[in-house]
């Protein structure tokens, strides 16, 4: 038995070797690094920082420190395992290399749900902006969410994307450096403007109804913030160094460097959109009370380009800047509400592709989707479905707000592996070449699963509980796919033994989030903080589970004895 399943192992492995060499590597550094930015600067930097202030108020330039750290630990491990194994779809694919097809396949499929449901929230995004202006965009009865004319137009915009996919890597990778360069301006062009139009440090520290001030809410609505408001999901742009790694032309350099870089600069930018949100608010214009932070969730912000009336929440800092009087920014605003998440959209319809080819190099998937076109060496298949998927999306989720926060706690969900990979491979495959060594993994590794960890338990009941539906479905899929012999690969003892602790550590999470604190919506059995103290904790508990349930399994045996670990272009 253990011989057939060695040699099914490799024979994946193999024939995924063979689509790796195929893919084109066009890649520099400044492409990787722009890519990560490209998906760290989209709709998360318009919406985001509205989001965090009606949950936590000024207290939120908090809640983007804490997120960037967690996120700084997570993407340090990463950095590490993406320049030891660079492959394209890579984070899909780590957690099969070091804990088995199980937890391999559990990981993949929660990653897949998080990236395929991306372009969607993009899409989103540039017509809910487009809304303003177009009213017919908008669902007249809910405000909040797009009308059907919006969801075709948010779907056709997705379709002239995936051309552009389609048109091939080195193409895509230079129209996004430059859609980057533009993201990059406008945003900090923002901050500066904001905060010479008007600074209301008052803001900062304004009691409402006796209050603390800085922190309203309190320091709970800090840490959920992080979760649900956009934080997080504005931060998980970095990924794409990874996803793209195969297609690098020197991935050992080029993949650490721009992973941690994008996170600092992502870091830098936000916590300053955050503050100039914050001191630029102009309660009276809002028609509210100074410091009611709470209020701005409901409240009418006024009337856009003399034809249609917007909420706050739909263009948050297009408002402030109309408020400020600054006509040009607020223009300019508006045009950027189309590139930035227009560029955001172009990479993460690419990462999506990357992931199901990812998921396909695993043997869970046909194997039409790893074949790689000749002429473009774009996985044609791959890139279909994830523009098909990501369509049905839009139906069910017509709105940004709506989405944002599943899409972060998923994709949070697959960054528990990584800290408990890099401690694998460090001990059953010392030998590999690592152009960056995490220094104090002992450290940062644990540290990263416990963020993680945090994060997802910050989501709240019942999000919590819809992640644990749609992460368990997929075992229901794997059941009817292998039932009807339409995949190669399937759970082996080894696998399960190795991999038991993912779903195990899944219920764990979905059940203390059911019993914490009111305040993240569970039944408040154990209230705040000592819910997160518990989550800590159990976090330790299974991270140790983790390392010492880890294997060398069959890729890793094969990657180590063939020699092929950087992959060269045939």
């Amino acid at each position: 038995m253990a011989t057939s399943t060695t040699t099914l192992g490799g024979t994946i492995e193999k024939t995924a070797e063979k689509s790796d060499v195929k893919l084109r590597r066009k890649l520099g550094t400044i492409d990787l690094l722009y890519l990560s930015l490209g998906g760290i600067i989209g709709s998360g930097w318009l919406y985001a920082a509205y989001g965090a202030a009606s949950i936590a108020g000024p207290a939120a330039i908090l809640s983007w420190i804490i997120g960037g750290i967690i996120i700084i630990f997570v993407a340090l491990n990463y950095a590490e395992l993406g320049g030891m194994l660079p492959r394209s779809g890579a984070i899909v694919r780590y957690g099969q290399y070091s804990h088995g097809q199980l937890a391999g396949y559990m990981f993949g499929w929660a990653y897949f749900l998080s990236a395929v449901s991306v372009p969607s929230i993009e899409a989103l995004a540039v017509i809910g902006y487009a809304s303003s202006y177009y009213t017919v965009l908008y669902n007249a009865n809910t405000p909040s969410t797009l009308s059907t004319t919006g969801l075709f137009f948010a779907g056709l915009l997705m379709v002239g994307f995936f051309f552009l996919n389609w048109a091939g890597i080195k193409l895509m990778g230079k129209i996004n450096t430059g859609m980057t360069w533009w993201k990059l301006i406008i945003p900090f062009a923002t901050v500066f403007a904001l905060f010479a139009a008007g600074f209301h440090g008052a803001n900062l520290d304004t009691s409402y109804q006796g209050s603390n001030g800085f922190m309203p809410f309190g320091f709970g609505p800090v840490l959920q913030a992080v979760a649900v408001s956009g934080i997080v999901f504005s931060y998980l742009g970095f990924r794409q160094a990874l996803d793209y790694g195969g297609e690098a032309r020197n991935p050992q350099k080029s993949i650490p460097t721009a992973t941690i870089l994008s996170v600092v600069i992502g870091m830098v930018l936000y916590t300053l959109l955050q503050m100039a949100f914050v001191t630029s608010l102009n309660f009276s214009k809002l028609g509210l009370a100074p410091g009611n932070w709470a209020g701005l969730q409901a409240n009418a912000a006024g009337n856009f380009l003399n034809n249609a009336i917007t909420t706050l929440h739909a263009a948050p800092f297009a408002n402030l800047a109309l408020g400020a009087g600054l006509v040009f920014l607020t223009y300019t605003l508006f045009a950027d509400a189309y590139v930035s998440p227009g560029g955001t959209l172009n990479v993460y319809l690419g990462t999506s592709q990357r992931t199901l080819y990812g998921i396909g190099t695993q043997g869970f998937l046909p194997k039409a989707f790893i074949k790689v076109n000749e002429k473009t060496r774009i996985p044609f298949v791959a890139l279909v479905t994830s523009l098909v998927v990501g369509l049905v999306f839009l139906a069910p989720f017509p709105s940004w707000y709506k989405l944002v926060g599943f899409i972060s706690s998923a994709t949070v969900f697959t960054y528990i592996v990584g800290g408990p990979a890099l401690r694998v491979f460090r001990k059953h495959a010392p030998d590999l070449k690592r152009p960056f060594k995490l220094p104090a993994s002992v450290i940062f590794s644990p540290l990263a699963f416990i963020g993680a960890s945090l994060i997802v338990f910050w989501s709240g009941w019942p999000l919590d509980g819809y992640l644990g539906i749609a992460i368990f479905a997929g075992l229901l899929l794997f059941a009817v796919l292998k039932l009807a012999h339409a995949i190669p690969n399937t759970f082996n003892a080894q696998s399960i033994k190795a991999g038991w602790w993912v779903p195990v550590y899944t219920i764990v999470l979905i059940f203390i989030s059911y019993i914490g604190d009111t305040g993240l919506g569970g039944r408040g059995i154990i209230p705040f903080p000592w819910d997160d103290v518990v989550v800590v904790i159990i976090g330790l508990v299974f991270y140790f589970i983790a390392v010492h349930s880890g294997i060398k399994s069959d890729e890793i045996a094969e990657i180590t004895g063939s020699g092929t670990q950087y992959l060269s272009e045939e």
